[in-house]
């Protein structure tokens, strides 16, 4: 035992010396990792964008219209008398010449009888007449007044005549009695003869004065004559402004008695009929009491949908739309949007859209289900991608690009239209680019790896 000891320790010793001499330069090893086979990468189908013709959709629910429909109730109290059609009966409405005017007035639906209207308009109708019996007077008025007036005016005139007449008579004796009373001065004359040309001088200047009076009263008669024929005037105008009333109070009750006769405003269809003859009708004071009548219009209907927040930014009026109707053996019909709410519903987010459609053949019916598939978005030679190979980060659309040395390479995108299977590229590539096509959310940025072969 003593002797293994000893050439363990000897062992040891000259393990020692020799470990500085074989240490002086040690040796680094590098840890190399060999490549990495291309057949243990992972493996990812690629496809590159394309220039295509995209077409982008929403198809929503929707709801058939009548494009008109109106509660007929009565303008009048009254029984009814008459009721002419039923629930499904088709009416006329009335015709219009090219100036829009009625040349035909629209199917009698209803005849009601008010007799208190009818008597009313007969008195109406007999104050007209009594209005025009009062002109007729008035007008003869006038012209007696006129008459007067001018009498009056000859009255005046011939005053006036006589009134150069006296002023000449005057004169000569007033000259005369100057020349005698010279001559009396002189006892040429006698005082007699002076005083008796003197006092035809005074009756002649009396007459003369007489004569002005006259003319006054004459004139006077003749402004009274004027004032009459102003005043049997304004009593003609007074007149004609009744008759005009009474004209008016008799075109009212007579309006009113044209609604004894209920007629269709328009065409289309009875659909709803609430009351029979002998039925006392009273004027509504609210549109959605019990109408007479219910009438639609059935030529063309309305097509009402709700489109969601983020496709309504792209709802163009004229947009083509396809109706597609499942109680017609979902039958499509073509139409075009008409008009829109513009602004969405602040509950639903929903942006209302009407379409309108032609109904000739009277297929489609108020109240029906339909689907609605509308083009919001057409463009052609555009670039896109399947919808596959866009992914979100961040809520932005991005795409995992694949790059010559087999690294992953995420790249930002702006998007355009979207269509069920593919999207369009605004900007973010330029079509040479290998682009991972499905499960791009299973790889990240700079991982290898290796393409299918196509």
């Amino acid at each position: 035992m003593n002797k293994t000891i000893s050439c363990s320790f000897w062992s040891a010793c000259i393990g020692l010396i020799l470990f500085p001499i074989g240490c002086t330069k040690p040796v680094e090893t590098e840890s190399v990792s060999s490549p990495t086979p291309t057949s243990e990468l992972p493996k990812v189908a690629t496809v590159k964008p394309k220039k295509m013709s995209l077409t982008q959709k929403t198809e929503q629910p929707a709801k058939i219209e009548a494009f008109a429909m109106t509660r007929i109730h009565a303008k009048v109290n009254g029984f009814i008398d008459q009721i002419l059609v039923d629930i499904g009966d088709c009416v006329t409405g009335p015709k219009k010449d090219e100036q829009g005017n009625v040349v035909e007035p629209g199917q009698l639906l209803a005849v009601l009888v008010a007799p208190e209207l009818t008597d009313e308009l007969g008195q109406k109708e007999a104050m007209i007449s009594q209005a025009e019996a009062d002109i007729d007077q008035s007008k003869a008025a006038i012209e007696v007044a006129e008459a007067l007036a001018q009498s009056a005016d000859a009255n005046v005139a011939e005053t006036i005549a006589g009134q150069r007449k006296v002023e000449a008579e005057y004169q000569r004796w007033k000259s005369e009695a100057d020349r005698i009373n010279v001559l009396a001065s002189t006892r040429t004359v006698t005082a007699k003869l002076a005083e008796e040309t003197t006092q035809q001088m005074k009756s002649a200047d009396a007459a003369r004065e007489e004569l002005v009076a006259r003319i006054q009263s004459a004139k006077a008669k003749q402004n009274e004559a004027n004032v009459a024929i102003s005043k049997a005037k304004a009593d003609l105008r007074s007149i004609e402004a009744k008759r005009k009333i009474a004209q008016a109070e008799y075109q009212r009750i007579k309006s009113l008695c044209e609604y004894m006769q209920i007629r269709a405003p328009y065409s289309g269809t009875i659909s709803v009929r609430n009351f029979d003859p002998g039925s006392l009708m009273q004027v509504s004071q609210a549109n959605n009491e019990n109408p007479l009548f219910t009438i639609v219009q059935t030529d063309k209907v309305r097509v009402t949908l709700n489109v969601p927040e983020t496709d309504a930014v792209l709802v163009k009026k004229e947009g083509k739309a396809a109706i597609k109707v499942p109680a017609l053996n979902h039958r499509i019909f073509e139409g075009k949007v008409a008009r829109t709410s513009w602004v969405l519903s602040t509950s639903t987010r929903t942006l209302e859209c009407e379409i309108e459609v032609e109904n000739g053949e009277e297929l489609l019916r108020p109240g029906m289900y339909a689907n609605v598939e509308l083009i919001i978005a057409q463009k052609s030679d555009v670039l896109s991608l399947p919808r596959t190979a866009i992914v979100q980060q961040d809520g932005k659309p991005t795409s995992l690009i694949v790059n010559a040395d087999g690294t992953i390479a995420r790249r930002a995108l702006q998007t355009g239209i979207v269509t069920v299977t593919d999207i369009e590229v605004v900007s973010g590539l330029d079509g040479s680019e290998d682009v991972i096509s499905a499960n791009a959310n299973a790889f990240k940025d700079g991982q290898k790896v290796a393409l299918i072969a196509k």
